[in-house]
Formats: structure tokens, C-alpha cells, sequence
């Protein structure tokens, strides 16, 4: 057991450990594709994220991985375009159904969507990522979007996040709540966690 180190995991909610901080591994190929978008729309904000980081907390490796770019809201359009002149596989808010016809021979697609205002944002190496508290909540939230990341999987990846990682309750509870989710996701949580 740790001794005497306590770690804040919410509004006076405490619990025995050191902080243990979300440090993914930024591929070249996601630094490459956030440095070409800062560069052709320097004052866009952006955040970037794969479904690889999600990988060693299932049970189940999935066959296909998204690298899921979020812009403010009113440029996913102009992102989309630009990304789809230099890039295969890039599509913009798209339906599940959508990913499974049009995704060619690869492993790998990039999907846009809009980034929700007062998104739990990080930066890391210069590159702005989500935090984890909102990959958790997008998990909960995009369901079609993230299908093979739900089951027994999704149940895995929350066990392995709260266990592993510090999760800060009030910050992945305030980002479901500009979802709309906060009393869903809530639930999910304990149900997952049997809290």
C-alpha cells in the first residue's frame, strides 16, 4: 500500500496513491497530421486523439483504429476538405454505417467532428489532446461512433482507467453535462465500477 500520499479525485473527495497522469504516445503520423492543420489554420482550435490509447485496457483488440480530430465548431467543413486532399479515409460526423461501406483497405480512418465548448483538454509535446476524463464521456456519449469500443470492452476500459489512472469526477461529470449526459453518464460509471 502507498503511505501517506492522498490525491484529490474530485470536490473533497479524496482517496490513498500517487497521481497517476494520462500520458499516451503520440504517433509521428498524429504529430504530422496536427502540425499540417496548425499550419493551414494556425488560430483553429484543435485536439487530436486515437482509439490505439484505448488498446491495452480491452479485451478485445480492434481490427480498424480512428484517429479523431476535433475542431471548433463551423470549420469541420473547411478541416474535412483540406484532410481529404492529403489524406484516404477521412470522413466528417459520420454514421456507423457510412464508416463500414466507405473505408477502404486500411486499418486506419480519421474522422472530424465538432470539439465541444469547455472540452477537459491537454497538451503534450505541443500537440493538444483530450484529457481523459473526455474520452471516457465520448465513450458513454458516441456509441455508434465508438461501437467497437462498447461491451465488455467498454466496462474493461473504464476498470482499467479508474484503476490506473486519476480520474477527476468533477471534470469528466462537467464535460457530460455540456453533453447533456451528466445523470447517464454518472450512472454508467457506478454501474461499471459498482460504486
Amino acid at each position: 500500500m502507498e503511505k501517506g500520499v492522498m490525491q484529490r479525485v474530485g470536490r473533497g473527495i479524496y482517496k490513498l496513491g500517487q497521481q497517476k497522469e494520462f500520458v499516451p504516445l503520440l504517433s509521428e503520423d498524429h504529430k504530422a497530421i496536427y502540425g499540417i492543420l496548425k499550419e493551414k489554420f494556425p488560430y483553429l482550435d484543435v485536439c487530436i486523439w486515437s482509439t490505439k490509447w484505448l488498446v491495452p485496457w480491452m479485451l478485445h483488440i480492434p481490427f480498424i483504429h480512428e484517429t479523431i480530430i476535433e475542431v471548433e465548431k463551423g470549420a469541420e467543413e473547411s478541416v474535412f476538405y483540406f484532410l481529404s486532399s492529403e489524406r484516404e479515409n477521412v470522413f466528417l460526423n459520420p454514421k456507423k454505417d457510412i464508416l463500414d461501406k466507405y473505408t477502404k483497405d486500411s486499418k486506419e480512418r480519421i474522422i472530424i467532428k465538432n470539439l465541444i465548448t469547455g472540452s477537459p483538454l491537454q497538451n503534450m509535446d505541443d500537440i493538444q489532446i483530450p484529457a481523459l476524463e473526455k474520452i471516457l464521456v465520448d465513450l458513454l456519449v458516441d456509441i455508434e461512433l465508438l461501437s467497437a469500443y462498447q461491451g465488455r470492452d467498454l466496462e474493461s476500459i473504464f476498470e482499467n482507467a479508474f484503476r490506473y489512472i486519476t480520474i477527476n469526477r468533477d471534470k469528466l461529470l462537467r464535460y457530460a453535462g455540456r453533453r447533456g449526459k451528466k445523470e447517464s453518464v454518472e450512472e454508467k460509471i457506478k454501474e461499471i465500477l459498482q460504486q
